[in-house]
């Protein structure tokens, strides 16, 4: 019975101190000027920095912006002389892929096979770099030769870099209008027509590898596979959007829940009891000029804008950055229409700005790829570490037994219980 109270007591202590330390923590980032509220993130906007600014700073802020609020905003990326450009680019490529995706869905429909297709005019297909699979609808980025000279700006892959590896893919590359008011009355917003208008709806989700759906559901065809909840604290993907227009909360800006990116719950998850529908206390919609960078962790809670009120469409562009380790296309094999790794052919790949390349080979099926310089650089150091370990043994065999005397591992307890 002793033996019981003892641990009671300290469960209970144990609380106590995880409490405590939850409140300093707030402390010490309110003595550092942090903002640990949505309205004080939303009047600071501490979640953006100047594109334009020292890299390291600019870097180490939204890193660290990304792993205390699960997202950031990275302001003066694109120039402002070649916004107007770049806007009219990506709404004629919205055109073009949408006009490509109907061409082709007809023809399936009427009984062409997809495979037959490939090669014939009106229809952007393109072999899929994984033997076996259909084809799939060419690479947006065809459609943004202008873009593609920004996609790899060196600050936005930095700070990817920074937090999730030295390797990088560009796993999906899609344009994302949100509609204005039409003229017809048919209300402005993302997603269907008839859900649109209302500022007080969401359409939560959270972004692959974590989205819960994983664009097919049962279907084995379809389904991209998604992490198990409750999702490890490990940023798997950095999700972009690349405004081309001013957003606001009138104006199609991306609804985030600060935080919500170490919440083990998630909107779509089946025990949760979350509304994907409803307002979130604390939620809140970001702001930034045409030409800044939307970054999220693929686990914050987010929602496009079922409301616009403003006048003219959000233009943006979305890509989603994996490290090198992430199975990016080994499932959905029979998905020809979804975004994940729409491929291109060797011409369109030499084609791109040196600078992307890297980040888009694997989508190339005739483009060798290998692993990104700084991955093989610190395996060499790893394995000169490793020779440096038995050269020690062959030159000091009296002392190579004690050489690691200092070294101390705690057996983790978090969990234990």
């Amino acid at each position: 019975m002793g033996e019981t109270n003892e641990v009671e007591e300290l469960v209970t202590r144990e609380a106590e101190l995880v409490a405590e330390l939850k409140d300093v923590r707030g402390m010490l980032a309110r003595a550092q000027d942090v903002p640990t509220s949505t309205e004080a993130l939303k009047a600071s906007r501490g979640y953006a920095f100047d594109a334009d600014g020292p890299l390291d700073e600019v870097v180490r802020g939204s890193a660290e912006a990304l792993a205390r609020y699960g997202f950031c905003v990275l302001d003066n990326v694109i120039p402002a002389d070649q916004i107007e450009r770049l806007r009219e680019e990506a709404e004629q490529a919205e055109i073009n892929v949408e006009s490509n995706a109907r061409a082709i869905r007809e023809a399936v429909k009427s009984g062409t096979a997809i495979e037959d297709l490939v090669g014939k005019n009106g229809f952007e297909l393109r072999p899929a770099p994984r033997v076996g699979r259909p084809p799939k609808l060419v690479n947006d980025v065809v459609w943004l030769p202008e873009y593609a000279k920004h996609l790899a700006h060196p600050t936005t892959t930095a700070i990817a870099k920074a937090v999730l590896d030295d390797h990088l893919r560009i796993a999906q590359l899609h344009l994302r209008p949100v509609a204005s008011d039409a003229a017809d009355g048919t209300p402005g917003g993302f997603g269907r027509p008839q859900f649109r208008g209302r500022k007080d709806t969401r359409e939560w989700h959270t972004d692959w590898p974590h989205d819960l759906s994983a664009y097919g559901g049962n279907r084995a065809d379809l389904n991209a596979g998604c992490i198990r909840q409750p999702f490890p604290d490990v940023a798997m993907c950095l999700v972009m959007i690349w405004y081309l227009t001013d957003v606001d909360q009138d104006s199609g800006a991306t609804f985030v829940v600060p935080g919500s990116h170490r919440d083990p719950r998630n909107p779509r998850g089946p025990e949760d009891g979350i509304s994907v529908t409803s307002p979130i206390p604390g939620d809140m919609q970001v702001t930034a000029k045409a030409g800044s960078v939307f970054i999220q962790d693929s686990r914050c809670w987010h929602a496009s804008a079922m409301h616009n009120t403003s006048g003219h469409t959000r233009v943006a562009i979305v890509n989603r950055w994996c490290p090198w380790w992430l199975s990016v296309d080994d499932y959905s094999p029979n998905a020809p229409f979804n975004t994940v790794c729409r491929p291109l052919n060797q011409s369109e790949f030499d084609a791109l700005p040196e600078a992307l390349k890297p980040y888009l080979r694997h989508v190339c099926p005739t483009e060798a790829d290998s692993l990104q310089q700084p991955v093989l650089d610190r395996a060499q150091a790893a394995a000169e570490q490793n020779q440096w370990g038995f050269l020690y043994l062959e030159e000091h065999p009296d002392e190579v037994a004690e050489a690691n005397s200092d070294v101390h591992v705690d057996i983790g307890l978090e969990g234990s219980r």
